[in-house]
């Protein structure tokens, strides 16, 4: 009886990871320019269309497109990780550069959602805690004009391909990058914006890292808590998503643990921003008075 259950699970949660594949599968065709196999083709169509989604995909923009593929990309690797390595400590040790630049286009997000909201200005200096391989330092600069950014992050490989990145995309003058943690990093010359994703950093040190970039930023400058969105109405997937978080070594942190850690720091008009966007993220914004 156990096995029938575990086994019929199994094959429904198999539907959803091949659905997400297929996505993933139809938006690379796209990226390509090719048609691919005919008949596979068909399949993939039918299945977007079950996901109910068939349309929208080709509506997308080509930049929308390649975000969406990111986090396909970077999930799927991320899942068959956890299966391959269960026993490895947790922390955010990934070599591979395919998922690495998976993850760094998909977290270019985090740019467009920043300047939309009025958060990230042009001019700005902007410190990018846990940059990886750049993707949301060089998304800020071609989205801001005239801003710098600071890119700080330990894990070599990571920063081996963005220094390729920011090369490639002739961004060396604006964007610095730095092997380091943020509460080990110094700087004299101060920032308007630090971005810091909660879920990327290690609780044991979340209250030393907010307290570092407390001091780096300027009188006025701005904090951005990145936190994991996790929907109340499914409990399923905040689950998984604080698997994944802790697993990359992160802190699973609420919005309203978020605003405490940034008031003991010091920081004032702490709040969540009201979320209006579908990447599974939260903010949470505080100023240094």
């Amino acid at each position: 009886m156990a096995f029938d259950e575990v086994m019929g699970l199994t094959n429904r949660l198999l539907a959803q990871g091949l659905g997400l594949s297929a996505i993933a599968a139809r938006l690379r065709l796209d990226e390509l320019g090719a048609q691919g196999d005919p008949a596979m083709r068909e399949q993939l169509d039918r299945v977007l269309a079950e996901l109910g989604i068939r349309e929208q995909l080709g509506e997308l923009t080509e930049s929308e497109r390649a975000v969406a593929l990111s986090f396909a990309r970077s999930y799927l690797a991320q899942g068959l990780d956890l299966v391959d390595d269960p026993t490895r400590p947790s922390a955010w040790s990934h070599s591979d550069p395919v998922l690495l630049q998976a993850q760094g286009s998909a977290s270019a997000v985090v740019a467009t959602l920043l300047r939309e909201l009025g958060i990230a200005q042009p001019g700005s200096r902007i410190l990018d805690v846990g940059t990886g391989v750049a993707g949301l330092a060089t998304a800020l600069c071609r989205l801001l004009p005239d801003a710098t950014v600071v890119g700080i992050d330990p894990w070599i490989p990571a920063l081996e391909l963005a220094r390729r990145n920011v090369a490639d995309a002739g961004l060396d003058a604006r964007v610095t990058l730095v092997e380091a943690t943020v509460q080990d990093f110094e700087d004299r010359d101060g920032f308007d914006l630090a971005w810091l994703p909660s879920f990327f950093v290690p609780r044991a040190v979340l209250d030393d890292a907010v307290g570092r970039i407390h001091g780096l930023l300027r009188t006025g400058g701005r904090i951005v808590v990145g936190v994991a969105f996790a929907d109340e109405n499914d409990p399923l997937g905040a689950a998984t998503d604080d698997l994944m978080t802790v697993r990359s070594g992160g802190s699973v942190l609420d919005p309203a643990g978020a605003v405490a850690l940034l008031e003991r720091a010091g920081f004032a008009h702490v709040e969540e921003v009201e979320r209006t966007w579908n990447p599974p993220l939260r903010f949470v914004v505080g100023t240094r008075p």
